[in-house]
């Protein structure tokens, strides 16, 4: 292998030395403003950009110059869907693999070396393994690394986003960059820059001396002009200015297409751009040009719906007793099992219902929202409970609740309790026999859940009692994935910086009920 003196040099250096892409050299002189997130010393970088603005092509060449700076180095790259994952392995690594002389002698030609679609293993043992997610990290367990590079970040779960970087928990100094083009406010990518530097390209007019942090205001007929003085604005002349807390979580760099001299150099782009103006509907200006989020997204789940279910005046039993599990022909239980998502915004929860064979009817007549923090804490808790309500079955959260689900399992070998897995599959509910355990599609199993609200199948205790458990069902929106690649998706998605546990353990008791009274017939998307 060829042995290149690398040390102590800017990664932005070192692709502009090492890599060539189309046979021309790959060069950062038209793109000021991106030797600063090659350098970026921060544990997490986080790019929230417009299309089109070479971000993907950035994610490429930072992997791969990281792995000629760094000899057994392993990275792990994960995108939505595995076409987009392909295109990127494909389209972007290779082209720079195969077409860059030192890169090509340097890390290709070897006997060692790996070169397939998902894994990529380099002759100084650096690698890369490439993969997919949205709805669950499920795929992504197992691949171990130090840094993590994540693409689409918007049209993730924020609960599998967080799943998924446990694939960094054994890395000295893992780090980890975030990608994507921002929709509505309540995506990961807009939590995420909520805990950023968010950094803006900040250009001074050079006509009155005023900043201008790029917005729709700054296109003019045939360039960027300044928002006060209209005089023409030069962006190579720009720097990056942090507008968040000191010291914040993440280096956050937001790249809107108006500030890249491919855009706003060119005449031909920039007359396109204008068009685009003239076209677009107002969100796709702000997402897709300017890189910025457009509202909240629908929320089809009210208070007036929830407060519709309540039973004024019934109160909680500490016990099965006549007047609120009378004529129950089974009690059931749904638990979501907390530790994910920040101190707060996980808790787990749990959900007691009596089901009605002889109707479609499941009163949620008791329940308890913990603290945050370790599930295994409350089993004694939880196991008291159930023993209260004489509770025979069980359907709990399998996601972050193995080791939970073993131990409530010896606690209570009398109860039995059945793991569910959300995931994207296209069956709404799926038995897995040799994981023992239900596999649910996420967004159509919540439909049919509000579904059943809707039509008064579910009932619960007074509002006043019910209301915590209501406000995690009003932190869900739904919102609407993968627009931009055709494959358009409507989602369940909750606010990341706020709770939602209670309505998945409402979910998994009332879908132990739904199958113990046979009512097994669910819609599908």
């Amino acid at each position: 292998m060829e042995t290149i003196q690398l040390r102590n040099t800017k990664v932005s250096d070192v692709a502009e030395a090492t890599l060539l892409f189309q046979g021309k050299p790959y060069a950062l002189k038209d793109y000021p403003m991106f030797p600063a997130i090659f350098n970026s010393g921060a544990d997490r970088r986080l790019l929230k950009a417009g299309r089109q603005v070479s971000k993907t092509m950035t994610f490429a060449a930072d992997i791969i110059s990281r792995a000629l700076l760094t000899p057994y180095y392993p990275m792990i790259y994960a995108n939505t869907s595995a076409a987009q994952t392909t295109s990127f392995s494909t389209s972007k690594l290779d082209p720079f693999l195969v077409h860059s002389p030192i890169i090509n002698r340097s890390l290709m030609l070897n006997k060692n070396v790996i070169d397939n679609v998902f894994n990529k293993r380099f002759a100084n043992f650096a690698e890369v393994r490439l993969t997919y997610f949205s709805e669950t990290a499920d795929r992504v367990r197992g691949n171990t690394g130090f840094a993590f590079y994540v693409d689409e970040v918007q049209d993730m779960l924020y609960d599998a986003l967080i799943d998924a970087e446990e694939c960094l928990s054994a890395a000295p100094h893992p780090k980890f960059m975030y990608a994507g083009t921002s929709k509505s406010m309540i995506t990961p990518l807009e939590y995420f820059w909520g805990m950023s530097t968010q950094k803006e390209w900040l250009i001074q007019c050079e006509g009155c001396n005023k900043y201008n942090v790029p917005s729709v205001e700054n296109i003019g007929a045939k360039g960027l002009i300044c928002k006060s003085c209209g005089k023409a604005l030069n962006t190579y002349l720009g720097f990056w200015h942090a507008f968040g807390k000191e010291g914040a979580e993440y280096d956050g760099f937001r790249i809107p297409q108006i500030i890249l001299p491919l855009h706003c150099c060119s005449p031909e782009k920039w007359v396109n751009l204008l068009q685009k103006l003239d076209k677009y509907p107002d969100y796709k200006i702000k997402n897709e040009i300017m890189g910025d989020p457009l509202g909240e997204g629908e929320s089809l789940i009210t208070e007036e719906l929830l407060r519709s279910i309540t039973r004024p005046g019934m109160h909680p039993p500490v016990q099965k007793d006549g007047p609120t599990c009378g004529g129950a022909s089974y009690m059931a239980a749904g638990i979501d099992w907390g530790g994910g998502g920040g101190s707060g915004t996980s808790r787990t929860v749990i959900s007691i219902y009596a089901a009605n064979q002889a109707k479609p009817e499941y009163r949620m007549v008791a329940g308890k929202i913990f603290t945050s923090g370790e599930p295994t804490k409350h089993l004694q808790e939880i196991a008291r409970m159930l023993n209260a309500f004489q509770v025979t079955h069980v359907y709990a959260d399998h996601g972050g609740g193995n080791f939970a689900i073993s131990q409530l399992a010896e606690l209570m070998p009398q109860v039995s309790i059945v793991p569910i897995m959300y995931t994207d599959q296209a069956a709404p509910l799926r038995w897995d026999e040799k994981a023992r355990r239900f596999t649910t599609n996420r967004t159509n199993m919540i439909d049919n859940f509000i579904g059943d609200i809707k039509k008064m199948h579910i009932r619960t205790f007074d509002w006043e009692e019910f209301e915590p458990y209501a406000m995690d069902f009003l932190n869900v929106r739904e919102d609407t994935i993968g627009e931009d690649r055709g494959i358009s998706k409507r989602v369940w998605r909750r606010i990341p910086s706020a709770p939602d546990d209670s309505l998945h353990s409402m979910l998994y008791g009332w879908l132990a009920c739904r199958i113990l009274c046979g009512y097994t017939e669910f819609t599908a998307a």
